[in-house]
């Protein structure tokens, strides 16, 4: 299979030719209308199919539930194209790591009342979110390498982003990969199979998708850290517009960086062999769905060998891979279970982090205390691991 799937494809992307509008959209003729109605009615039936004809056997075989929504830890998932570890909700909305440069093509349109209207162009922009590198053998990872998320944004033009009245909609997404054509599921919630895909549905604003694996008999199965060709449908034949063949190479080149930040990181680390010492850190998302905020607790001793922690708090912009110069504080004037009036909060210095992989934590830091705490003070980097998981953000 490695042998096979890491050849990267030979491809050349086809452009289809766009014309951006002068004005707005304006009704298809009728034939032209009812020719549109009838290819989308028939991918319809045919992902209505596979929905119906779900590979029970295979859940009864791998001990898998596929729309599971309860609480506690997910079981493992043989449609999932990427780890859990690698994204939270919602999607980073700015590309890096872009795979193919950014294209634009055109999608056919509709009103609010549903009428067939001549295409818009919109910008395509494909990149890929480094996941976890820690090496564990997966459906999405045969061969113990790289993970990554492939993810698909599609921008429309300033004048009419959030345009609801005339909008473009969601193109047919599939894959070529070896001898296979695989359905290509586009989903802006990552994690989740139970909500599908969008094929058809109307595209208001600028979003982001992740791309993912049908959990359908017969959609077929694709690496996405492997070498494919990404097709981009528009279904409207006939009308001056055409589907693009994107070609997407190996993930190899961003395979060194490290991961975004998000909750899955949430986790308490230590140096292993070194009990009595360790980090808590919790990551949680600030509702503005651009930015999430890190707190960490690090419980150490003082000069004398007495228990002193000192805690670091930053705020993060949405798919960042690491914190920089994060203000640390410690804490004077309290008493044992809330026995005080009032508790003093003291600059200690700085701290740094980030993640090679979900399992490891590198953090840099340099601080003290004045001379009447004779708390403790120092600097330097250290790399310690991970010494658990909470319950349902699991790390791969």
């Amino acid at each position: 299979m490695k042998a096979l799937i890491r050849v990267t494809l030979a491809a050349v992307a086809t452009a289809a030719a766009c014309t951006a509008f002068a004005t707005d959209p304006v009704k298809l003729a009728p034939e032209a209308a009812a020719a549109h109605a009838s290819a989308v009615a028939a991918i319809q039936a045919r992902m209505a199919k596979g929905a119906m004809e779900r590979t029970a056997t295979l859940e009864a075989k791998n001990g898998f539930v596929i729309d599971a929504t309860v609480s506690g830890p997910r079981l493992p998932n043989a449609f999932r194209a990427y780890p859990p570890s690698c994204l939270a909700d919602p999607l980073p909305t700015t590309p890096t790591n872009i795979v193919v440069n950014p294209f634009q093509m055109s999608l056919y349109t509709r009103d609010n009342l549903g009428n067939a209207l001549t295409p818009e162009t919109v910008t395509i922009t494909l990149w890929r979110l480094p996941c976890s590198s820690s090496g564990a053998l997966q459906p999405y990872n045969t061969d113990g390498g790289p993970n990554a998320a492939l993810l698909m944004r599609i921008d429309r033009d300033s004048t009419v982003d959030g345009n609801t009245t005339h909008f473009p909609t969601f193109p047919l997404l599939s894959a070529t990969q070896g001898s296979n054509t695989n359905s290509v599921r586009a989903a802006m919630e990552p994690n989740t199979v139970v909500s599908d895909g969008p094929f058809d549905s109307p595209v208001y604003v600028s979003t982001t998708y992740v791309l993912e694996n049908y959990p359908y008999t017969g959609s077929g199965y694709t690496f996405f850290d492997f070498a494919h060709n990404l097709i981009i449908d528009p279904v409207i034949g006939g009308i001056g517009a055409s589907a693009v063949t994107a070609p997407i190479g190996d993930y190899t080149t961003v395979s060194n960086q490290n991961l975004p930040i998000d909750g899955y990181m949430s986790s308490a680390y230590y140096l292993p062999g070194h009990g009595g010492e360790g980090l808590v850190i919790e990551i949680y998302d600030n509702g503005d769905n651009a930015t999430r905020t890190i707190f960490a607790a690090w419980y150490t001793y003082d000069t004398v060998g007495l228990p002193f922690w000192i805690v670091a708090q930053g705020s993060i912009p949405l798919s960042t891979n690491n914190l920089a110069n994060v203000p640390v504080y410690y804490y004077t004037g309290g008493g044992f279970a809330g026995d005080f009036s009032s508790v003093n909060s003291n600059n200690w210095g700085t701290m740094s982090f980030s993640w090679p992989d979900c399992n490891t934590l590198e953090f840099t830091f340099s601080g003290s205390t004045d001379a009447s705490t004779g708390g403790p003070s120092g600097s330097g980097s250290r790399t310690w691991k991970r010494l658990s998981e909470i319950n349902g953000l699991n790390c791969e």
